[in-house]
C-alpha cells in the first residue's frame, strides 16, 4: 500500500469531517481511492496504487467549501506542505485552461490577466515567506478569483458564438414534478421539459397493484402544454426504491431481474408514444443502499434496458450517474470509476442514448462535494468523449455555514444554479439541464417552491437566461 503525507499548518483550512472523501486522480482522469487520516497536523493518505497523482480534498476558502487539488505528486519519504502543494496545483490548473482556451481563440480581459499575475506573485511569496501557509492560502484565494473570471469570460464568449450559429441553443431546460404546479405560469416561463416520478415503491406498492392516477395526470398535463417528458428513474439504486413486497427477493438475482423487467415493461408500455425518453436507473455506479455488487448492478441495468426496448424500439434510454467525480470510491467497496462503469455497461451490450450527470452539491451520501465551474467544464468535456448527449441534473445546494442569513443563502444558491446553467449552455454535448425538486418535501434536496408557495428567485433567473438564449 502506498503512502503520501502532508504537513498541515492551518487545521481549519481543510474540512476535517469530509477527509474520508479525499482521493487522488491521475493525469488521464483515473480516480485512485484513498484512506486518509489526520492527526496533529499530519495528513496521511494510504492508497492501493502508487502512481503519481493529484490529491483532491475539500477545503474552507473565502467562506465557502471547495474541492482543491495539488499537482501530480509521487510517493517518497518527503512530507509535502499541503497548503503549498494545493496552491501550486490550483495555479497550474488555472494556467493550463487559460492557455488552452486563449490558444483556441478566447479573448482575455485586463482584470483576468491582472488577477492571474497577483496569484503568481502570491505563490512566489509563499515559497520564500516565513509564514508560507498564509501566503499559499492567499495564492489559492487569488487563483479562485481568477478561475471565476476565466469561467465567466469562457461561458459568455462560447454562448455568444453558439447563438450566432443558431437562433436558439438546442437544449431542454426542465424540472422534476410530482404533480402539476400551482404556479403554472411561472413554471412554464422557466421550463420547457419535465421529469415525471416513476419510483417503483410508489407506482407498484403491492405486487401487481399499479397506482397510475398521479402519473397519468402528470403526463396528460405535460402533453397538453407541449412539454418534453422524461420518465424516471424506474430504478433508483442510490436509495431504497424497491417496494416492501420485493424485499425477500433482493438477494435472488434471477428473480430480482425478472420482477424488474416486468415492472419496466409495464410502465414503459403504458406510455408508448407519449414518453420516449426514460431514465432507466439512477445511482447504479455507486450502489447506495441496495447491497448489490457492481456485477449484479451491471446485469440488472442490461436486463432492464432490454425490457424497455422490447416494448418500444424507438425509446431513448439514459441512466443517471451519481457523484460523477467518483468520491464514492474512497467510502465504498466499488472499484469502477464513474465513466469506466458506464463504458463497461456499453461494452456489455446496453444501448444507451444519453447520460445524465447528477451535479447536486452538498455533503450528503449521494451528493458531490462543492467544486468550481472550471471543474464542471472539465467534467463535461471528459464525459463528452463517450460521444453521447449529456443531461445535467442539479438541485439547490445547502451551504454548510451557521452564520448565513436567508437572503445570503438564497443569493448564493441562485449564483450556483445560474453558473451551472451557463456552463451547460456553452457545451455542445449538453442537451438538457434539469432541476430535481420543484416542491417534493419527501426528499432531502431543497425545493424551488416553499411551504407557503413562495418561488425561489432562481426560477426567474432561469427564465431570463432561457429567454436570452
Amino acid at each position: 500500500m502506498g503512502l503520501i503525507q502532508f504537513n498541515v499548518d492551518s487545521n481549519d483550512f481543510i474540512v476535517q469531517s469530509e477527509i474520508s472523501k479525499a482521493d487522488f486522480v491521475t493525469f488521464d482522469g483515473r480516480v485512485i481511492a484513498a484512506q486518509c487520516q489526520f492527526n496533529d497536523g499530519l495528513l496521511s493518505c494510504y492508497r492501493g496504487q502508487t502512481d503519481s497523482s493529484k490529491l483532491r480534498i475539500l477545503c474552507n476558502l473565502n467562506g465557502r467549501q471547495l474541492i482543491i487539488q495539488t499537482t501530480s505528486l509521487r510517493e517518497n519519504q518527503f512530507v509535502y506542505s499541503l497548503e503549498t502543494e494545493l496552491a501550486r496545483g490550483e495555479l497550474a490548473r488555472l494556467r493550463n485552461f487559460y492557455s488552452l482556451w486563449t490558444g483556441a481563440g478566447l479573448k482575455s480581459t485586463e482584470e483576468l490577466d491582472r488577477t492571474i499575475h497577483l496569484a503568481h506573485e502570491a505563490f512566489r511569496g509563499s515559497i520564500f515567506a516565513d509564514d508560507s501557509s498564509a501566503a499559499a492560502i492567499k495564492s489559492i484565494q487569488l487563483t479562485q478569483d481568477a478561475i471565476d473570471l476565466l469561467v465567466l469570460v469562457y461561458t459568455s464568449q462560447r454562448i455568444a458564438y453558439r447563438t450566432q450559429r443558431t437562433s436558439r441553443i438546442p437544449m431542454f431546460v426542465g424540472c422534476r414534478l410530482i404533480s402539476p404546479p400551482e404556479s403554472e405560469d411561472e413554471f412554464l416561463k422557466a421550463f420547457n421539459a419535465i421529469i415525471v416520478r416513476t419510483r417503483w415503491d410508489i407506482v407498484e406498492p403491492n405486487d401487481g397493484d399499479y397506482q397510475w392516477e398521479q402519473l397519468d395526470a402528470m403526463v396528460d398535463w405535460a402533453v397538453q402544454r407541449n412539454l418534453f417528458i422524461m420518465g424516471g428513474p424506474l430504478l433508483d439504486l442510490s436509495s431504497t426504491c424497491f417496494p416492501g413486497w420485493m424485499m425477500s427477493w433482493k438477494s435472488d438475482l434471477v428473480n430480482l431481474q425478472s420482477f424488474t423487467a416486468d415492472f419496466v415493461e409495464t410502465v414503459v408500455g403504458r406510455y408508448v408514444g407519449r414518453i420516449r425518453h426514460w431514465e432507466i436507473v439512477c445511482g447504479a455506479n455507486c450502489g447506495g443502499e441496495n447491497e448489490l455488487s457492481e456485477e449484479q448492478r451491471l446485469n440488472l441495468i442490461i436486463r432492464a434496458a432490454e425490457a424497455a426496448q422490447a416494448v418500444d424500439e424507438q425509446i431513448q434510454i439514459s441512466l443517471r450517474v451519481i457523484q460523477p467525480w467518483g468520491e464514492y470510491l474512497s467510502t465504498t467497496e466499488n472499484r469502477l470509476p464513474p465513466i469506466q462503469f458506464v463504458d463497461t455497461l456499453r461494452r456489455s451490450g446496453a444501448s444507451l442514448a444519453e447520460i445524465n450527470l447528477d451535479l447536486r452539491f452538498g455533503n450528503g451520501e449521494i451528493h458531490s462535494l462543492q467544486r468550481d465551474m472550471l471543474y464542471v467544464s472539465q467534467l463535461l468535456d471528459h464525459w463528452s468523449l463517450l460521444q453521447l448527449p449529456i443531461n445535467v441534473m442539479v438541485a439547490l445546494p445547502e451551504r454548510c455555514r451557521d452564520n448565513d442569513d436567508v437572503a445570503e443563502l438564497v443569493a448564493w444558491q441562485s449564483d450556483i444554479i445560474e453558473d451551472l446553467m451557463l456552463m451547460c449552455l456553452s457545451k455542445e454535448r449538453v442537451s438538457g439541464f434539469f432541476c430535481l425538486n420543484w416542491n417534493d418535501s419527501s426528499v432531502m434536496d431543497a425545493t424551488l417552491v416553499g411551504a407557503n408557495q413562495s418561488i425561489h428567485p432562481v426560477v426567474k433567473r432561469i427564465a431570463q437566461i432561457w429567454d436570452e438564449n
